[in-house]
């Protein structure tokens, strides 16, 4: 057993200058990072219950992750570039807002990734951490 309680974790010697609450806020980093960048450009229709069940399987995906809490993804639908001829358009920064609880060991990481308008950009960060 590791410091993770009753899950061992064999990678652990590869991050033995970490302490718990950095590798938490490293892996929601990570997860967010990925999250963005496989999502970006994915073809999408404005509708309710398509998008829904959309960010579901990916939350349900992305869950799978080793140290994931919970995975909230929302496909925002006013901020979708769809096309009024094909009825279909992509994913893009703007149009996502997703929240990754991570927990390692004795440390609990809320990460966030949600297009800031001021900033005119996709923000990754850290909106709550404990220990």
């Amino acid at each position: 057993m590791s410091r993770l309680g009753k899950h061992p974790d064999s990678a652990l010697e590869f991050f033995a200058e970490m302490s718990d609450r950095e590798h938490a806020i490293f892996e929601a980093g990570i997860c967010l990072a990925s999250i963005l960048h496989q999502l970006i450009g994915l073809p999408v229709k404005a509708d309710d219950e398509f998008l829904k069940d959309l960010a579901e399987a990916v939350q349900r995906s992305f869950s799978l992750q080793p140290f994931r809490a919970d995975v909230r993804i929302k496909i925002i639908k006013d901020r979708l570039k769809i096309s009024k001829k094909y009825e279909y358009g992509i994913i893009s920064p703007e149009s996502l807002d997703v929240k990754v609880e991570v927990r390692y060991g004795d440390a609990r990481a809320v990460g966030r990734l949600r297009y800031i308008d001021e900033l005119d950009y996709p923000l990754i960060y850290v909106e709550e951490i404990n220990p």
